[in-house]
């Protein structure tokens, strides 16, 4: 499907159910990888924009329980906050209450409440990226000072 097309059919749910803009959308959950016309356009939405916000909660998992966590996060993981923890926390409640959410939605199709959902998962995406967004940069560069260097003898 052609992302004008996209768009146009996009528009006539953007109208009916009140959803964010096709622009907005695309922007934080690149909607436009839809390649193929559907009869449940917003499902299709709905999974791809849930995508994400799994991803997102695996990676909380992983700081949260590093038993496997790569190398790359372990200074991060060894200076991690009380804030820190708090903020994982909630954001970690926030996407995972998300992925229950939409378990139900797997079972029996409504349009209506796929909608619904798309616009719930919009804002609360929006709500939780500036806190995840300060948290990211702080497992990109932790804090120095906080790690802790424990010097040992190996003789």
């Amino acid at each position: 499907m052609e992302l004008k097309e996209l768009k146009n059919l996009y528009s006539g749910y953007e109208k009916k159910y009140k959803l964010p803009g096709f622009d907005k959308l695309n922007e934080q959950f690149e909607i436009e990888k839809i390649d193929r016309e559907s009869g449940i356009l917003m499902r299709v939405i709905r999974k791809i924009m849930m995508d994400k916000v799994v991803n997102s909660l695996a990676f909380l998992d992983m700081i949260a329980n590093p038993m496997n966590a790569p190398r790359i996060y372990l200074s991060f993981i060894k200076s991690i906050s009380e804030k820190d923890k708090e903020v994982m926390e909630k954001l970690y409640d926030t996407f995972g209450n998300l992925s229950l959410s939409c378990l139900a939605l797997e079972l029996d199709y409504s349009e209506k409440k796929e909608a619904e959902m798309v616009k719930s998962i919009y804002e609360q995406w929006e709500k939780a990226r500036p806190e995840f967004s300060d948290l990211l940069k702080r497992v990109h560069k932790p804090l120095k000072n906080d790690v802790k260097k424990e010097k040992s003898y190996f003789g």
